[in-house]
Formats: C-alpha cells, structure tokens, sequence
C-alpha cells in the first residue's frame, strides 16, 4: 500500500489543529483571582494599601475587603502599594504568581503574603470553591397549578 501526498497533508493539518487547540486553551483560559484582606489567624489586616494584577486599574482596599480580578493566563503579576507609617513613603512590592491549570477560582491572602514574603506561593495562593446554597423548603419548590395565580395582585 502506497500513502500518497494528500494523506501526509492531512496528517500534518490534524496535527496543526491539535497543536493550535493545546496552545489556545492554555492562553485562553480565564481565571478569577480574588485579593482578599480579612485577618487569618496570627496575621492581621493591613489598613490600606492599593492592589494592581497584570498592570490593570489599581484599586484601593482597606481592612475587611475582597477584590476581583478576571485575567486569562497561568501567569500573573501583581502590584501591591502601601503607605510606610514611619517615613510616611509609599513602599510598592511586584511578584509573580502561577494559577493552577484547572483552578477557575483563586485567593490571594495579602496579610499572610505580607506576614513572610518568602512562604511559598501555595501559603497565600489557595484555591477558592464558592459556597453554594440550596433550599429544601417546600414553598420553593411549589409548582403553580393555577393559572390565574398572577392575576391576584390586581
């Protein structure tokens, strides 16, 4: 059996599709990275210090705060500016992180990433599920069987 041209073209063209589907979920996958500043046990909040991921908009934050950021990527900067009580200078730290490939969600902890800006990431990087709820009450589930129900607020 003789394989022709026209079967190593299409051979090469899956390939090309595959490889392009392999990069462009990578680069287009879309994260959010909430900037959280609640106290974490030994580690309090900070006051106020203003907040940028991937040179977005800087956003102010003050104690008891969350912030949302929707990026796409695996790697992220962020930019993190605080008033220096003593000297009364705004002192700025940049560092990179690296979201896990299949987390849509993470938390960045400031107070604990500020405690030891030496922990590894996984200290102060964590993934985030969202608590869903859902009620069990009868009232909720009750199907309307009639059809003049809508009409009884007139």
């Amino acid at each position: 059996m003789k394989l022709g041209r026209k079967f190593f073209i299409r051979i090469a063209a899956v390939l090309i599709i595959i490889i392009i589907g392999v990069v462009m979920f990578f680069i287009g996958k879309e994260h959010t990275i909430l900037i959280d500043n609640f106290s974490q046990g030994d580690y309090k909040a900070l006051d106020y210090f203003e907040v940028s991921v991937d040179g977005s908009p800087i956003l102010d934050m003050s104690r008891m705060m969350r912030e949302q950021f929707t990026v796409t990527g695996q790697k992220h900067t962020v930019l993190i500016q605080w008033e220096d009580e003593a000297s009364g200078q705004m002192l700025a730290v940049t560092f990179k992180i690296t979201v896990p490939l299949m987390q849509d969600m993470v938390l960045l902890s400031v107070p604990t990433f500020m405690a030891d800006m030496n922990q590894p990431q996984s200290v102060w990087l964590t993934p985030f599920e969202p608590q869903v709820v859902v009620s069990s009450s009868a009232e909720d589930n009750a199907v309307v069987t009639d059809d003049t129900a809508s009409f009884s607020s007139f």
